[in-house]
């Protein structure tokens, strides 16, 4: 059953990226815009299922919708991450996955912060060959995310590299937390990434479950239950509609 207090937002950040528009929430800022919803998909048989972790604090996740900068072509940009509250990942270089609809002219910058720390951990500029799903992995030259802290990341489009106040962007949250003897024995006992997957998200692993289901789609591509269970996820998350097409479209940095 679908969680209708889960939605997902358009943003930007360095992951994968995907094709679909959604429907995302202003928070005051001019270059933070609105895409339009997306057409509910034809109901799956999947039983694929997210269990959020327990929440703290409610994050907003905040998104750059499909105007893109002035004069250029309309981009619709869309973080693949819960809207409502900070997701979670046991890996300490996790990677981060967004859509985007149109090829943009102009580059894309993605920069990962930890929360109450001015200087970025990583930042990564990405001028992109094509639309599609996006996912841009966390170097494994870096420190690892320290479990139990906070950190934002964003994916921006650079409209004027002497003009960032003019940039349109989008970001979310990112947790890293320790693994439970539970679901260490759930993927001992995993024969397949599609198991593997959904013992992250029935442990509330956002970013590790999306990540597994991408590479599984990756690999393989006619495996319709696969695809179903992508469909669904996103959807327990508020994102639907995504197109078939988009979802072999996969760009990897």
């Amino acid at each position: 059953m679908v969680n209708s207090r889960l939605l997902i937002s358009v943003v930007t950040a360095t992951a994968s990226i995907v094709l679909m528009p959604v429907t995302s929430w202003l928070d005051g800022s001019s270059n933070l815009l609105t895409s339009p919803a997306l057409a509910i998909p034809t109901q799956t048989q999947s039983n694929f299922s997210y269990v959020p972790p327990q929440r703290g604090m409610p994050r907003r996740t905040q998104g750059a919708g499909s105007r893109g900068c002035t004069e250029s072509q309309a981009v619709e940009l869309a973080l693949l991450v819960p809207n409502d509250h900070t997701a979670e990942t046991l890996s300490g270089h996790p990677t981060f996955s967004w859509y985007v609809s149109t090829v943009p002219s102009e580059p894309l910058e993605f920069a990962l912060v930890e929360s109450g720390v001015a200087e970025p951990i990583f930042v990564k500029q990405l001028q992109l060959q094509k639309a599609g799903i996006v996912q841009l992995e966390m170097p494994k030259n870096l420190p690892e995310l320290v479990p139990g802290k906070e950190y934002r990341w964003s994916v921006t489009l650079i409209c004027n590299a002497d003009r960032r106040s003019n940039d349109t962007f989008a970001q979310s949250w990112i947790k890293r937390v320790p693994s439970t003897p539970a679901l260490e024995q759930q993927l001992a006992t995993a024969t397949t990434e599609r198991d593997r997957a959904l013992a992250y998200a029935e442990g509330g692993l956002w970013y590790d479950a999306i990540d597994t289901l991408i590479a599984a789609q990756a690999s393989y591509s006619t495996n319709s239950s696969i695809r179903e269970d992508f469909l669904v996820l996103l959807e327990q998350a508020g994102v639907t509609g995504i197109p078939m097409q988009t979802q072999q479209r996969l760009a990897k940095y």
